[in-house]
């Protein structure tokens, strides 16, 4: 009796850290789209925004849809990282545009 008492505990313990670990998963994915989002917004503004970073945030939307954190994760990096280059180049276009007219 002891020992099966033993294994229920271990069991509800087991699976209740599985569930604050899914759900603060969850949490990053969602902080993650949301910031990959508004530096796309960023970058469209500025008239810079590359042609990936909105697909990419959507396969990302759609992983987290799926509970696919980890993916959703990574995409919305990587769609974040974009937004913030394209915002990059924006201000470098914005200066050097000049001097490749040719004279």
């Amino acid at each position: 009796m002891k020992i099966i008492k033993s294994i229920i505990l271990l069991s509800t313990i087991i699976l209740s850290v599985g569930c604050v670990s899914a759900s603060s998963l969850e949490a990053e994915a969602i902080a993650a789209c949301g910031t990959a989002e508004t530096s796309r917004k960023a970058a469209a503004q500025l008239k810079m925004e590359w042609t990936t970073t909105a697909k990419l945030i959507k396969k990302a939307n759609t992983s987290l849809q799926s509970g696919d954190f980890e993916s959703a994760i990574k995409m919305c990096n990587k769609a974040e990282f974009e937004g913030n280059a394209s915002i990059k180049q924006a201000s470098i276009e914005s200066n050097l545009w000049q001097s490749r007219i040719p004279r």
